[in-house]
Protein backbone atom coordinates (compact mmCIF):
# COMPACT_ATOMS: atom_id res chain seq x y z
CA UNK A 1 0.00 0.00 0.00
CA UNK A 2 1.27 3.63 -0.59
CA UNK A 3 -0.29 7.30 -0.66
CA UNK A 4 -0.07 8.98 -3.72
CA UNK A 5 -1.86 12.67 -4.80
CA UNK A 6 -4.39 12.75 -7.44
CA UNK A 7 -4.97 16.27 -8.89
CA UNK A 8 -8.87 16.64 -10.07
CA UNK A 9 -9.72 18.44 -13.18
CA UNK A 10 -12.99 19.68 -14.54
CA UNK A 11 -15.10 18.63 -17.40
CA UNK A 12 -12.75 20.82 -19.60
CA UNK A 13 -9.39 19.17 -18.13
CA UNK A 14 -8.05 22.39 -18.08
CA UNK A 15 -8.91 23.58 -14.72
CA UNK A 16 -7.83 22.31 -11.39
CA UNK A 17 -10.31 21.64 -9.20
CA UNK A 18 -9.19 19.86 -5.82
CA UNK A 19 -6.64 17.56 -5.04
CA UNK A 20 -6.67 14.43 -2.78
CA UNK A 21 -4.44 11.92 -1.29
CA UNK A 22 -5.44 8.35 -2.25
CA UNK A 23 -4.45 5.14 -0.96
CA UNK A 24 -3.40 2.58 -3.20
CA UNK A 25 -3.69 -1.57 -2.46
CA UNK A 26 -2.49 -2.77 -5.93
CA UNK A 27 -3.89 -0.19 -8.76
CA UNK A 28 -5.04 3.40 -8.57
CA UNK A 29 -8.47 3.75 -7.92
CA UNK A 30 -11.24 3.89 -11.50
CA UNK A 31 -12.94 6.40 -9.80
CA UNK A 32 -12.73 8.86 -6.96
CA UNK A 33 -16.09 10.54 -6.00
CA UNK A 34 -15.54 13.79 -4.52
CA UNK A 35 -18.77 14.92 -3.23
CA UNK A 36 -21.37 14.43 -5.94
CA UNK A 37 -18.79 15.22 -8.53
CA UNK A 38 -17.33 11.77 -10.26
CA UNK A 39 -13.67 11.90 -11.65
CA UNK A 40 -11.78 9.24 -13.71
CA UNK A 41 -8.21 8.64 -14.51
CA UNK A 42 -7.05 10.58 -17.74
CA UNK A 43 -3.36 11.08 -18.99
CA UNK A 44 -1.00 13.31 -17.02
CA UNK A 45 -0.50 16.80 -18.46
CA UNK A 46 2.59 17.66 -20.36
CA UNK A 47 5.19 17.75 -18.29
CA UNK A 48 4.23 16.16 -15.21
CA UNK A 49 5.53 12.80 -13.39
CA UNK A 50 2.91 10.45 -14.15
CA UNK A 51 4.26 8.37 -11.71
CA UNK A 52 4.34 10.91 -8.44
CA UNK A 53 0.69 12.06 -9.39
CA UNK A 54 -2.39 10.91 -10.86
CA UNK A 55 -4.26 12.67 -13.28
CA UNK A 56 -8.22 12.69 -13.14
CA UNK A 57 -10.88 14.18 -15.01
CA UNK A 58 -14.43 15.24 -14.24
CA UNK A 59 -17.44 12.75 -15.81
CA UNK A 60 -20.80 13.80 -15.30
CA UNK A 61 -22.66 10.46 -14.46
CA UNK A 62 -25.71 9.25 -15.94
CA UNK A 63 -26.43 6.05 -13.76
CA UNK A 64 -25.91 4.93 -10.82
CA UNK A 65 -27.16 1.57 -9.39
CA UNK A 66 -26.20 -0.46 -6.00
CA UNK A 67 -22.38 -1.77 -6.97
CA UNK A 68 -22.55 0.24 -10.24
CA UNK A 69 -21.53 3.75 -11.41
CA UNK A 70 -21.68 4.77 -14.69
CA UNK A 71 -20.13 7.97 -16.05
CA UNK A 72 -20.05 10.19 -19.49
CA UNK A 73 -16.72 11.19 -20.36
Amino acid sequence: MRAARAILFGLDRRVIVGAVRVVIADEAPAVILLGADAFVPMPAPPGWDAKAVLAYGQVLPFRADENRLEVVS
